[in-house]
């Protein structure tokens, strides 16, 4: 009886993290429906869903908790019965702006508005190791990892 008790809680305690694929999730109240409108609205997701049709591109929403205050967004593609990330949106649920996951800045994930990530998108080194320097974006030298002699 302990283990199929055990078993059960795991479960429950799972399921509260669950993440919903957009294309099946049922918006519980008029910010959701409103918040994930503006997203897939964005032309971005308009293009992924374009470019990335053969690989059934969706999106993962996951929910504000205890510990974030935003909603955010999983752009990628679903197939072979997993998720593969590309990037990541998140929204204030309170004013409605996106921001992208900058997981190339050398904090290890920093939220920019979204006008700054189109921006700087295109620039030489946005998607190598870089910092943000007064609101310009510096790229850093890449690193070279020697292996390290053993005695």
């Amino acid at each position: 009886m302990k283990p199929l008790f055990l078993i059960c809680l795991l479960f429950i305690a799972g399921s509260s993290y669950a993440q919903d694929l957009v294309s099946a999730y049922k918006p519980r109240n008029k910010t959701e429906k409103l918040i994930i409108a503006k997203v897939k609205a964005l032309p971005e997701i308009k293009e992924w869903y374009i470019t990335a049709k053969s690989s059934k591109p969706d999106l993962i929403i996951n929910l504000p908790n205890s510990s974030e205050r935003y909603y955010s967004f999983q752009v990628g593609i679903s197939n072979f019965n997993m998720f593969r990330t590309n990037y990541y949106l998140f929204v204030n649920p309170k004013t409605f702006t996106i921001y992208y996951n900058d997981d190339m800045d050398e904090s290890g994930g920093k939220l920019i508005p979204l006008e700054k990530w189109r921006y700087w998108r295109s620039k030489s080194g946005f998607f190598k190791m870089h910092k943000w320097i007064n609101g310009k974006l510096v790229a850093l030298k890449d690193k070279k990892y020697a292996p390290t002699k053993s005695s």
